[in-house]
């Protein structure tokens, strides 16, 4: 987490695009006019005044239809940031990560609105007024309490309606797998070196992620590697050279033989598809 932390009320700095990209960043907001779409995986909610709005860092995500008077205040978490707050919250389940993909928008009432607005005004101020050898720990702690609130709401929840938590190992071999992918999708993309990693079997890995994401492990891999390449392919100004050595591939060949494999098409098609939409 750099020294820098902000509150955003321009729309253009949302990380979210009408393209399905595994976020970089996650985003903590409220609502405050207009109406968007945002689909989180396969889960699409529509957006309005006084929602509340929570995705992590590395979901897959999107954002359509937004109205013109759209208007969010929010923040952006990166992984590192998101990781540290997390650490220190060790009661945190992993069915909680996948809880929130289904509960990313939760309409709240006028005057929550307002405590979450000076919740932001709060971190602003000590964006910019605390000394720096405290500022991190300061906004920390303040995204710890965002975040634990989450999690109060998700047991209390789960209590209620008397659901069973959902097999707790295996949701925490599937997120450990994700951020792994995330991390080595550039140079490793082979279920064996990932099994290896969780110390697990590949056959074990696969039945795993099968159950938990209904997709399969190599699938996965698949979707990170050609997401990141997809947004490799929308810079023009990017070769298809370098594009085959920025996402780790030995030879074009091979890249347009995975491309094709899992799109379809070629890279240059894609390329051209894309640019004339544009």
């Amino acid at each position: 987490m750099s020294d820098n932390f902000f509150v955003y009320t321009d729309i253009s700095c949302l990380p979210l695009t009408e393209h399905a990209t595994y976020l970089e960043e996650g985003v903590g907001g409220l609502c405050t006019g207009g109406t968007a779409i945002i689909e989180l995986f396969s889960m699409r909610r529509q957006i309005s005044k006084n929602d509340l709005v929570t995705i992590l860092p590395c979901q897959l995500a999107s954002i359509h239809k937004v109205s013109d008077d759209f208007s969010m205040t929010f923040f952006k978490v990166d992984k590192v940031m998101f990781m540290d707050i997390m650490s220190s919250l060790g009661r945190i389940t992993p069915d909680f990560f996948f809880h929130m993909r289904k509960d990313f928008q939760v309409p709240i009432s006028v005057n929550e609105a307002k405590r979450f607005l000076g919740f932001c005004r709060a971190i602003d101020f000590r964006t910019n007024n605390d000394d720096p050898a405290f500022r991190r720990e300061t906004i920390l702690h303040l995204l710890r309490i965002y975040y634990w609130d989450f999690y109060v709401h998700f047991q209390k929840k789960t209590r209620k309606r008397n659901t069973p938590l959902l097999n707790s190992n295996k949701e925490s071999i599937a997120m450990k797998f994700a951020m792994l992918v995330f991390e080595n999708r550039e140079t490793h993309r082979e279920v064996a070196y990932y099994a290896d990693q969780l110390c697990i079997s590949p056959l074990y890995l696969t039945k795993v992620i099968q159950e938990v994401n209904g997709q399969s492990a190599r699938d996965m891999i698949a979707d990170y590697t050609i997401i990141g390449i997809k947004a490799l392919l929308r810079n023009a100004d990017i070769t298809i050279k370098d594009v085959v050595r920025q996402s780790g591939f030995s030879s074009q060949s091979s890249f347009s033989r995975f491309f094709r494999k899992h799109t379809g098409m070629s890279p240059l098609e894609y390329r051209r598809t894309i640019h004339i939409l544009k």
